[in-house]
């Protein structure tokens, strides 16, 4: 069993589905609400992986990955086979768009407007409430988005249920490389 911390609500069917499709099987997930509060806590992460696994996924947020994790975990080249920190290259709505065919056909659009290449968008958030402004189901446009294109009243709803129900992270990290490589990491923990 691999617990996990993430920044919001919105990470947490994410963070499962990633877990499960590794081949692990997720346990408590600590929602943080935010970078600034989950940062402080990875040293106690790190420290309560000592006798259960742990996996922290952040936001890189335009930050360089490698440094970022040098930074929130310093004892991160200490081997740990019960903890990780993987930091979302972007943000975590890359990676949910990483499946272009999955994304078009839960969010009602077609899979040409979802970006090809997602962990390079300048911010990935707003790209996908922008495609889901297009939506040809009225649902999902007024509950994905609200006005001046914040997220709206059903954002997270939706989104967890896209993240465990038609997610396929496979052909994801196809296209976002952190989301394989934290496939890969996940795989190797105890």
């Amino acid at each position: 069993m691999i617990n996990v911390a993430v920044e919001g609500e919105s990470d947490r069917e994410m963070a499962c589905a990633l877990i499960r499709h590794a081949g692990q099987v997720p346990g408590t997930v600590r929602v943080a609400r935010g970078k600034s509060r989950l940062d402080p806590k990875i040293a106690k992460y790190r420290q309560a992986a000592r006798s259960v696994s742990w996996l922290v996924l952040r936001d890189s947020d335009g930050a360089c990955p490698v440094e970022l994790v040098q930074r929130l975990d310093p004892a991160h080249g200490e081997a740990s086979r019960r903890f990780a920190v993987r930091v979302v290259h972007g943000m975590t709505e890359a990676w949910l768009m990483g499946d272009r065919e999955g994304f078009g056909a839960f969010f009602g659009v077609s899979p040409a407007v979802v970006p090809a290449d997602p962990e390079n968008l300048h911010h990935a958030k707003q790209t996908l409430l922008a495609v889901c402004a297009k939506s040809s189901s009225r649902h999902i446009r007024e509950g994905m988005v609200a006005r001046h294109g914040k997220e709206g009243p059903l954002y997270v709803a939706l989104v967890n249920e896209f993240a465990s129900q038609s997610w396929d992270v496979g052909v994801a990290a196809e296209r976002a490389p952190s989301l394989a490589r934290a496939i890969r990491a996940v795989r190797d923990l105890l």
